[in-house]
């Protein structure tokens, strides 16, 4: 796989709609020969974002407009533009827009390819989206794992 030089102007990127929020995939791992992939964001008001989540590859969010709230175990912090915070994978995390406005912000997966877990929910395939997970080593944490015990009770 080589790495390509990818120019995607406004509205040019692949772009997904998955729960209200808009996904554009700034760059993927067919691009970059899997070093990384880039998604621009735009989130509704109220999104409560993925459970208490880890997986297998490290991001970087950085906040272009309005206000994103970002959780890495117990720890939430409120980022607004021109913030970014970098999460390893391993560590316990999510992020939310809890606000009344629109969030959009940038997601930078290292190494890239869960662009593929993305397009898998956007298009309502379960079987993808459970192989997307498997393969990027998506596992929910603590409290999402509780929940989710719960409700299948």
């Amino acid at each position: 796989m080589d790495k390509t030089r990818t120019i995607h102007t406004a509205g040019g990127a692949e772009r997904l709609e998955l729960l209200g929020n808009v996904l554009e995939l700034r760059a993927t791992a067919d691009e970059t020969a899997g070093t990384l992939s880039a998604v621009e964001y735009d989130a509704v008001p109220g999104f409560p974002g993925p459970p208490l989540h880890v997986h297998d590859f490290d991001e970087l969010f950085y906040v272009l407009e309005g206000r994103l709230d970002v959780r890495a175990g117990d720890e939430v912090t409120e980022l607004g533009p021109g913030a970014s915070a970098y999460l390893p994978g391993h560590e316990p995390h999510t992020f939310a827009n809890p606000g009344d406005e629109r969030v959009r912000f940038l997601v930078v997966c290292v190494p890239g390819g869960f662009e593929a877990y993305f397009r898998a929910l956007a298009a309502g395939d379960a079987g993808a989206v459970a192989a997307a997970a498997e393969r990027f080593g998506l596992r929910l944490v603590g409290e999402a794992v509780q929940a989710g015990a719960t409700a299948s009770r």
